[in-house]
């Protein structure tokens, strides 16, 4: 069988808040494969360490495991016909690439500050823990998760700052987002929609979506270019006819 005829999974983290995974390199991953109408099965695992780089998400296909949502992007782009949705050939190509880096590297800490670190996201992701595992468990998966991701945010350094400078700094980032939004007619990539246009719909959908009154999720909210963007790449996704499924 052709490589590309061989059935393609999926695995992410679970859905949440409305949104068919909470993973945001998930979503953008699964967003791109949509707008592409390429088929595939999404599978539920939210154990990243069972992928093959420990992270979320990855793919199977035939003998393949694949991890890193832009090289599985690159690769079926590759396998299909597709233009390398990563090219960087054009000044405007070499902006996006900077946006999609300060979006997938330093917003991402912020998304994860306000749900792992915020009061308020904390009981949040204490509650869906507990609907993912068994009632002995989850109170011990929650502090594990709640201490990495503590770890992680200082050495990387958004852990460091006083939450009203990391509020700043989130909201200063969406409003430059605004401003590239307006100026593109709506879409980030000329044409669009492209890879930017997911990888940062990736990074805002969950908080748009999720029902916390967190700081930095409230002012993306209150943006109503930024909740007009997530209708409109909601409005390109097509529902797959494959259903999602537990991984087994």
């Amino acid at each position: 069988m052709r490589p590309d005829m061989e059935p393609l999974r999926v695995y992410t983290f679970a859905p949440a808040w409305g949104l068919p995974t909470s993973g945001p390199f998930a979503l953008k991953l699964l967003a791109w494969l949509d707008h592409h109408s390429i088929p595939y099965q999404q599978k539920i695992e939210n154990r990243p360490d069972r992928g093959p780089l420990g992270k979320s998400p990855w793919i199977e296909q035939g003998t393949l495991r694949m991890g890193d949502s832009d090289a599985i992007m690159r690769h079926l782009a590759a396998q299909r016909g597709l233009p390398d949705p990563s090219r960087c050939d054009t000044s405007a190509q070499a902006a996006n690439l900077g946006l999609r880096i300060a979006f997938e590297e330093r917003f991402h800490q912020i998304v994860e500050w306000e749900l792992f670190v915020n009061p308020e996201g904390r009981r949040e992701m204490r509650a869906i823990i507990r609907t993912l595992t068994p009632p002995l468990i989850g109170p011990i998966v929650f502090a594990q998760m709640a201490r990495h991701f503590g770890r992680q945010l200082r050495a990387r350094g958004i852990g460091r700052l006083a939450p009203a400078q990391i509020t700043d700094e989130g909201c200063r980032l969406l409003d430059a987002l605004m401003l590239r939004l307006e100026a593109g007619g709506g879409w980030l990539d000329e044409g669009g929609p492209g890879l930017t246009d997911f990888a940062v719909w990736g990074q805002v959908a969950p908080m748009l979506c999720w029902p916390m009154r967190t700081p930095v999720a409230d002012h993306a909210k209150s943006l109503p270019i930024l909740r007009a963007f997530h209708d409109k790449i909601n409005s390109l996704r097509e529902v797959q006819p494959s259903a999602i499924a537990a991984a087994g």
